[in-house]
């Protein structure tokens, strides 16, 4: 953890939490966690009540949060985790906020095993002996639009821009600048960004962290992206595909398999990914806007194929750092990044223990692949939908079991919810073309 003589080492401990935020003057903390789908949610505690928080004596109603204890009031206990403690970089007239990531525990103090967090907890001490020196870093593309009064938001903007475009008058890129600068602060360790292919479309890179980390930062710049946003007056979304004719947002994540790695390991940690790609799916695409992303256009994956310069391929080995870094390109940033993470690494895990080949790499397009190749070469398809990506994970116990039970039911049937609106829902473009026609 670097510092400077200006900026304190950040707190790792319950003491250094409260010595930081008394000499920082902090006058409230969000307890922020996050909820089955992966929305971010908090309870804001006055500084005086920090050291309660610290001993598990703040608590919430887990009965009103998505996918927790539906049906029934709980007091659930929010556990914050000291090393995630962070200054806001806005100012409020009611002094410095600070905010800090939170597990969740029972009444009796037991974890949750419905917590998103603790999940990925288990899935990474689960594959620690498989994947011991594992760090993760992510690109997520998001949308800025123009702010707008309406129910729904905007899909309008002004910016014409394309792939890693500048243009000094856009105040997406003066928005983007400020994002980059505000997580920094935040201790989000960026790479880069730059502007994307769509009009409105940037990218923020996140370097390689821990697997727990890496799933906070991206929680983080979420939260950061869309308060800022505001400010520029625009309005940030992470919907999968917001433009019908424009390119999708994807979440695409970094697995450094550590400096020890070798080319056995790397390849059956691609085996274990392709191997449950299509169950991952409903996790890692988790919404029914999701499969319109998941489609042969803008280097979309849609094979369970690897490549080494595909853009398209599902799983890519830069071949420069091969074979210690793999990409896995099917996640979009809607998904729980606390669930999307602990079921790929629990499945590049599986295809460790398991020794799971990946088959010979493919070079070219994979939009070219026939289906006689396909067949030939056991490729499968990507779920075309969410509720066939749910079939999928019905029958992947691996996937299952590193959900864990409470998680993968609650999950499973609100989403099955979800798609059951969307099916009965009638849609603009079925009034384009029915109304008049019949």
């Amino acid at each position: 953890m670097h510092s400077t003589p200006s900026e304190p080492q950040r707190p790792v401990t319950k003491r250094d939490a409260l010595k930081f935020a008394k000499e920082r003057n902090v006058r409230f903390i969000r307890l922020v966690f996050a909820d089955i789908f992966g929305v971010s949610k908090n309870v804001s505690i006055p500084f005086a009540e920090l050291e309660a928080a610290f001993e598990g004596r703040v608590t919430f109603d887990g009965g009103s949060i998505d996918g927790f204890v539906r049906g029934e009031e709980l007091d659930m206990v929010l556990r914050p985790d000291p090393a995630t403690f962070a200054l806001y970089p806005w100012t409020s007239p009611e002094g410095a906020e600070a905010r800090l990531i939170c597990d969740i525990a029972m009444p009796d103090g037991s974890p949750f095993e419905g917590c998103p967090r603790t999940t990925l907890r288990r899935a990474l001490e689960s594959a620690r002996a498989h994947l011991p020196d594992l760090r993760i870093g992510s690109e997520i593309e998001f949308y800025l639009f123009d702010r707008a009064q309406s129910a729904f938001g905007s899909t309008q903007t002004s910016d014409v821009g394309s792939y890693f475009d500048f243009s000094a008058n856009d105040p997406g890129e003066r928005a983007r600048n400020a994002m980059v600068a505000a997580l920094q602060s935040m201790g989000v360790p960026i790479a880069s960004a730059h502007h994307e292919h769509g009009a409105g479309q940037h990218e923020i890179d996140i370097a390689t962290d821990g697997a727990l980390a890496a799933a906070d930062h991206i929680l983080t710049l979420r939260t950061v992206a869309k308060q800022l946003a505001g400010s520029c007056g625009l309005e940030a979304t992470f919907m999968p595909k917001p433009l019908e004719e424009s390119a999708g947002s994807g979440l695409h994540v970094q697995f450094d398999l550590g400096e020890d790695a070798d080319e056995e390991r790397m390849l059956y940690a691609i085996g274990g990914l392709l191997a449950h790609a299509q169950a991952s799916t409903a996790i890692c695409n988790a919404t029914v806007n999701s499969y319109k992303r998941l489609v042969a256009a803008w280097d979309a994956p849609i094979y369970t194929v690897w490549s080494e310069r595909s853009a398209n391929a599902l799983v890519r080995v830069p071949p420069a750092s091969r074979p210690r870094a793999i990409e896995m390109r099917s996640p979009d940033p809607a998904c729980n990044p606390y669930l999307a993470l602990a079921v790929l690494v629990g499945a590049a895990a599986d295809g460790v223990a398991n020794a799971t080949l990946p088959g010979a790499a493919l070079t070219g397009s994979t939009y070219d692949l026939g289906a006689r190749e396909r067949r030939e070469r056991g490729i499968g398809t990507l779920p075309k939908s969410l509720r066939q990506a749910i079939v999928e994970l019905d029958a992947d116990p691996v996937v299952r079991s590193t959900l864990g039970d409470h998680l993968y039911h609650a999950f499973r049937d609100a989403k099955l919810a979800e798609y059951e609106q969307y099916r009965r829902a009638v849609h603009p473009w079925e009034h384009r073309a029915y109304l008049r026609l019949y």
